[in-house]
């Protein structure tokens, strides 16, 4: 026992023998150290602090070793060596500096860098060598003060904290949201710049820097992405509107392509910056306010051309002199804008955005038209004066005109965009009921054109076959419903060229309903062969100087219906004998001629009583049945499936017109 006793006593006296220096030196090498860490001259400090805390630990572990309990010298060795707790923090702390500014220095001063890692794992070293020691000689670690510092852990833990406390620092304010609409955007790109800059760093320089044990690369990489789901996160708990959530989508594509392509990061091989089940929130949120928003906007562009309607200025013209309202423009804009400004999320968004704005230009479309009608309603009833009604309605029909070509263009495009000859069903018949409904509302106008045109027109083709205003004043009426056409026309030119022929072409087709209406009317009987001479003469001259009028109007216009009148004048002049041969030759021609035109025509001559017409009638094509026709082969120009005008006109109670 004393032997043992003597052998502990003898050891701990050399081993205090051989730091004696270190001993007796300790509060003069601790000033050193904390001036040698103020001037930043940590390699040098830290060799100072290694060599006083193996002083300190060995006397410890000899003081410890074995069984001594009785050894009470503890607190004075342990009181003599408690500043080296404070120098070790002190320097630990210089040492978290750095590796709190790591994705700085490693570019402007990466030795300061490296000289702290060095630093960190000599104490990482030292950690686990002085662990194994004292556990081989039975002492608890606890006996060591500051041991084991695990310092590349607190490393480790100050690198996180100064990513996150990063990320906090790029946090905005309710201030800077409310008074900058812009916020977001500019908040994304610092975000970015911040990343961009902080990971260019790191695997560039910092790999270089950096123990490759510690995979800084992959460490950083992986706190950024999650750093950015937090900011991602954050945003999306703010409540976004349609707009920024535009924003911030593009923005992740965006951020992700740019860092793999210029860094090489590939950020959604950590994982995705978004959960599908929220992205997927959002994209129906952001597609919900844009049909909101869209369907406002085309609403409002109702609403403000309305306004321009009863305008006291005419239209605006294009470069081809033709007047048009902004509708069109406008409306495809929106609709453009929408789609290019979604077009970065992907395919099956901007498809998802096409679909919305088509659906909103069917609903534009009916509020459009119900606004004409109502405009045009009011118009005639007196309820609004516009003083440029019938220009704004050509303008009207020009821009449904130019939407209907707007559609097609836009159909185009994403054919080509989609590489696709077609588009999907539902697509196709989407773009096609759009077209056809501008179609319609543009002939519509055309329509309301003509009617207003006619309805001027109105009394002076009431005078038709009429003794006092036409037969005593023969190409008078005439005359002035040419005038009157012409007149329009200065206003009807203004219209496309689709439109000016549908209305010139529905102009000649309504006087020749005027006209073929009149002749089977009997406004006036011509008893006398002189008077259906002349009359017949009179509607002649008439018919092929309305016919060359539409004609030089458009080319479109149907010389065919001057034939017909001028067999109908034929039918009015012809002896009594001839009558036979003229109605079947009438009829042969144009299969639309009834029994009841040729009565009515008949009746106007006034020369034939009803036995006598019902007799010669039997004897012409008219009188025949269909199996008699058929027997005799067909007729050329015969078609029953034909309609036109004179088809249209029904003359009821055409044997009553004899007397």
């Amino acid at each position: 026992m004393f032997a043992r006793w003597r052998f502990v006593v003898l050891t701990q006296l050399k081993t205090t023998s051989d730091h004696i220096h270190n001993i007796f030196n300790v509060p003069q090498a601790v000033s050193e150290t904390h001036e040698l860490i103020k001037e930043g001259k940590l390699l040098e400090a830290h060799r100072n602090l290694s060599e006083l805390e193996h002083t300190r630990d060995e006397l410890l572990m000899q003081l410890y070793h074995g069984d001594d309990a009785y050894v009470d010298k503890n607190t004075s060795l342990h009181h003599y060596y408690e500043e080296l707790i404070g120098l070790s923090g002190n320097l630990g702390q210089s040492l978290w500096m750095i590796m709190n500014s790591a994705t700085l220095l490693v570019t402007e001063n990466p030795t300061k860098v490296v000289t702290a890692l060095r630093i960190i794992e000599r104490e990482e070293r030292i950690d686990t060598m002085l662990v194994e020691t004292l556990d081989l000689k039975g002492i608890p670690p606890s006996q060591i003060p500051g041991r084991p510092k695990k310092w590349r852990s607190k490393c480790i833990e100050m690198l996180e904290t100064s990513i996150s406390n990063k990320f906090e620092s790029l946090e905005t304010t309710s201030e800077q949201r409310i008074e900058n609409k812009d916020w977001l955007m500019e908040h994304l790109s610092e975000v970015a710049r911040t990343c961009y800059m902080d990971l260019q760093a790191i695997t560039t320089a910092g790999v270089q820097c950096f123990p490759p044990s510690y995979d800084i690369a992959a460490f950083f990489i992986k706190r950024y992405h999650r750093g950015l789901i937090e900011v991602i996160c954050q945003l999306i708990d703010m409540g976004l509107n349609a707009r920024d959530i535009i924003t911030l989508m593009i923005w992740i594509g965006d951020i992700k392509t740019s860092f793999a392509e210029t860094l090489g990061v590939d950020l959604q091989s950590v994982g995705p910056l978004m959960k599908t089940d929220v992205e997927t929130d959002l994209l129906k949120t952001c597609h919900g306010q844009v049909e909101s928003n869209v369907r406002e906007l085309m609403g409002n562009m109702v609403k403000t051309e309305q306004e321009e309607w009863n305008s006291q200025q005419p239209p605006e013209c294009d470069v081809k002199g033709k007047y048009y309202t902004p509708v069109g423009i406008n409306l495809f804009q929106i609709i453009d804008q929408n789609i290019q400004a979604l077009a970065p999320l992907g395919l099956p968004t901007k498809m998802k955005v096409l679909k919305i704005c088509l659906g909103a230009l069917d609903e534009f479309q009916r509020k459009y038209r119900n606004a004409l009608d109502g405009y045009y309603k009011d118009a005639v009833a007196g309820r609004i004066e516009p003083p440029c009604c019938v220009l704004y309605i050509i303008a009207i029909a020009n821009s449904c005109r130019s939407c209907v070509e707007f559609t097609e263009q836009l159909k185009k495009r994403m054919c080509m965009e989609l590489n696709e000859s077609t588009l999907d069903k539902e697509f196709e018949t989407g773009f096609k009921s759009v077209a056809e409904e501008f179609d319609k509302i543009g002939l519509h106008c055309c329509d309301i054109l003509v009617d207003v045109l006619f309805t001027d027109l109105k009394k002076v083709l009431g005078g038709l076959m009429t003794r006092d205003a036409w037969f005593s004043q023969p190409m008078v009426l005439v005359g002035t419903v040419e005038g009157t056409i012409l007149d329009f026309n200065g206003d009807f030119s203004k219209l496309k060229p689709a439109y000016h022929t549908y209305v010139i072409v529905q102009c000649q087709q309504r006087v020749i309903e005027s006209y073929l209406l009149a002749l089977c009317s009997k406004r006036m009987v011509l008893k006398k062969d002189k008077e259906r001479e002349k009359a017949a003469e009179y509607i002649v001259d008439e018919s092929r100087k309305m016919s060359a009028m539409f004609l030089r109007l458009s080319h479109a216009c149907n010389p065919r219906y001057t034939q017909l009148i001028e067999m109908m004048a034929e039918v009015i002049k012809s002896k009594q004998e001839y009558l036979p041969l003229d109605i079947s030759s009438l009829a042969n021609k144009h299969r639309e001629v009834n029994e009841g035109h040729v009565v009515a025509l008949l009746a106007m001559r006034g020369d034939m009583s009803k036995a006598q017409v019902t007799k010669m009638l039997q004897s012409t094509v008219l009188g025949k049945t269909e199996e008699e026709e058929e027997g005799e082969g067909a007729r050329p120009g015969r078609r029953r499936e034909e309609k036109n005008i004179l088809a249209q006109i029904s003359v009821k109670n055409h044997w009553g017109l004899l007397k």
